[in-house]
């Protein structure tokens, strides 16, 4: 797991969100499948003017795992 200044986090499977290890069910998609095993992190506040997000098809503000194995 990836935790350079991110504390203790788990990512969706299903969107990569970021969340904490006590959180069961993902707010971002509802998805309840998480892995501890992802890497790179980007924080996303504004999807619709981020061309970032656009890349990554993230839609809701928020932090994400760039790779969840």
């Amino acid at each position: 797991m990836s935790s350079r200044g991110t504390g203790r986090l788990k990512a969706c499977v299903k969107c990569k969100a970021l969340v904490s290890m006590d959180v069961n069910v993902c707010p971002v998609c509802k998805g309840t499948i998480f892995s501890t095993d992802w890497s790179g992190c980007v924080s996303v506040i504004d999807p619709e003017k981020s061309k970032v997000a656009q890349l990554l098809n993230i839609t809701k503000p928020g932090r994400y795992a760039l790779k969840v194995r």
